[in-house]
């Protein structure tokens, strides 16, 4: 009977330890056999994650437990800032701020305990105890995966949540699928000027403002690491030196952007290829690369140009064009792949010979030969600002002198223009003329593609679509009210037409001469007058002469 009881209990023994060794695959009500006490576990699981990455739990809500841990009482956020205490449940969904928001919080914090999960069969899985579990992905290279939730939590019998009571619950486990962020993408855009953030327009020596962003930051553990961002400016942006900044947004632990600096978490190399200027930023310094620590978030590259003389014309961009430069594997040789952007900038004239813009302002006088155009006028041209109670104030912005382009006579070229509103008024007029004193408002209008168009061939998000030019009489003249005097649209093929609405006369009068014939009267008169007044001051100073002696 003894030897009996001996067998018994070693059965019971292989038993209980062949339990405990499957409780990593499946719930447990622990040691004392119930569900709602603090030795309960449970299992997470997360799927769709490469087998060479790194994976990590970390805890974020935990379960309460009343008379030291005998019963369950509730939940407790470990992180209330971003998640409340009663957000424990299989299907739990946060935005993806809040999930950013919520790995900050986590890595900030140094007092958190991580959980390492096991990869098998395609499935990685860890034993935890109830509660709610943030997911991090590290040292995957082929792709970048977003932070994932799961919880593992209790459940009434019936598969309820409410009126939870010891005796009566059960452990629901979670699971969740990795979501791929991708490859790494550049984004390029203008920040300042008007227009769009892919295209606009500026005058010539305005500031530029641009932002490169990088997204996702890869990580990278192997031996050939490649990151760096090439960007090409045209001849007519010219780089605003020292204005380059790079950041990691909302690396800093109160989620504020941390600034990178330059020669040790990055280098930075402007350079000239073909009269462009190229800027290249790389974020593997000495063969190693510094930018892990913040993997899965954003890199910004912020900097200004100045459009110059140089730049190209009407529908003519100025482009800014950015490449990024990655390895899909640093552990292979040869794994690279690029991804590009452009920007668009463009500047305008008026009457220039060379773009066909002849005949939008036409500088005429009133004489029978003055009708082909009045040569020799001065104009001076002042921005919107610059109108004050109905009189230009200030400095003309740009002067021009009319003259013949091409076979057109008086003709006005203003050059290096934005889109937006000036006012016109004549200076000074040839020789013979009177100077037209009135005001006249100059309006250019751009418009470009955008992202939602139906783009042409051959055509991209930010390229200029069309432009016009409207001038009218007047300071009190409303944009509605403006003749219309030129039409320019860029058709698919890149060609330039023009609609012919008649351009806009601005009109000298001569000034009259004195007369030259009539009576002879006035002349006599003239020379016997002044004859009298010889003969009188003659006679004045004879009779004082006498007077002396």
């Amino acid at each position: 009977m003894k030897k009996l009881k001996k067998l018994f209990a070693v059965m019971l023994s292989l038993i209980m330890v062949l339990a405990m060794g499957i409780t990593s695959f499946a719930a447990t009500p622990g040691n004392d056999g119930k569900y709602g006490t603090a030795d309960d576990r449970g299992t997470i699981t997360v799927t769709g994650i490469e087998k060479s990455a790194t994976v990590t739990a970390y805890k974020v809500i935990e379960a309460k437990y009343d008379n030291n841990g005998g019963s369950f009482s509730g939940y407790n956020s470990l992180y209330t800032s971003v998640i409340s205490n009663n957000r424990v449940q299989a299907d739990l969904e946060l935005t993806r701020e809040e999930l950013n928001k919520l790995a900050d919080a986590v890595n900030a914090n140094t007092t958190k305990t991580a959980i390492s999960m096991a990869y098998a069969n395609g499935s990685w899985t860890a034993t935890v105890e109830p509660g709610t579990y943030l997911v991090l992905v590290t040292n995957a290279e082929t792709n970048i995966y977003n932070p994932m939730v799961v919880s593992v939590y209790y459940t009434n019998t019936d598969g309820t949540t409410n009126n939870l009571h010891e005796g009566n619950l059960v452990i629901a486990e979670g699971g969740a699928t990795a979501k791929v962020s991708g490859q790494p993408k550049v984004d390029k855009v203008i920040t300042s000027g008007n227009g769009t953030d892919k295209g606009n327009s500026a005058n010539v020596g305005d500031t530029v403002s641009y932002k490169v962003s990088v997204n996702p930051v890869p990580n990278y553990n192997g031996t050939n690491p490649k990151l760096n961002v090439v960007d090409t400016l045209d001849k007519g942006l010219q780089y605003t030196d020292e204005s380059l900044n790079v950041v990691v947004k909302g690396a800093n632990t109160d989620g504020t952007d941390k600034a990178l600096v330059a020669g040790t978490d990055y280098t930075f190399t402007p350079s000239t290829n073909g009269g462009k200027t190229v800027l290249t930023v790389d974020f593997v310094v000495g063969g190693k690369y510094t930018l892990n620590a913040y993997a899965g978030k954003v890199v910004e590259i912020t900097y200004n140009a100045t459009l110059t003389s140089d730049a190209t014309l009407n529908d003519n961009a100025n482009v800014n064009d950015v490449t990024l430069n990655y390895t899909r594997d640093s552990k292979t040789e040869g794994n690279d792949e690029t991804d590009n952007d452009k920007t668009y900038t463009y500047t305008f004239d008026i009457d220039g010979n060379a773009t066909g813009t002849t005949g939008i302002i036409n500088k005429k006088g009133d004489k029978a030969t003055d009708t082909e155009g009045l040569n020799g006028a001065t104009f001076a041209l002042y921005k919107e600002n610059q109108l004050k109670e109905g009189e230009l104030t200030g400095n003309p912005f740009k002067t021009a002198t009319s003259e013949t382009q091409g076979t057109a006579k008086g003709q006005l070229h203003f050059t290096g223009l934005a889109a937006g509103t000036y006012y016109l008024q004549e200076t000074a007029a040839p020789r013979g003329y009177s100077v037209n004193t009135t005001i006249f408002k100059v309006v250019i209008d751009a418009t470009y593609y955008q992202t939602g168009d139906t783009l042409p061939q051959d055509k991209e998000v930010g390229m200029l679509k069309s432009w016009t030019v409207k001038v009218g009489e007047g300071i009190n003249a409303t944009g509605d009210a403006l003749k219309e005097v030129a039409n320019f649209t860029v058709d698919n093929e890149g060609k330039m037409t023009r609609a012919e609405n008649g351009g806009m006369d601005i009109q000298n009068t001569s000034i009259s001469s004195l007369p030259s014939t009539g009576g002879i009267g006035t002349t006599i008169f003239t020379i016997v007058g002044c004859g009298i007044m010889i003969a009188a001051a003659g006679l004045f100073f004879a009779s004082r002469r006498k007077e002396n002696r």
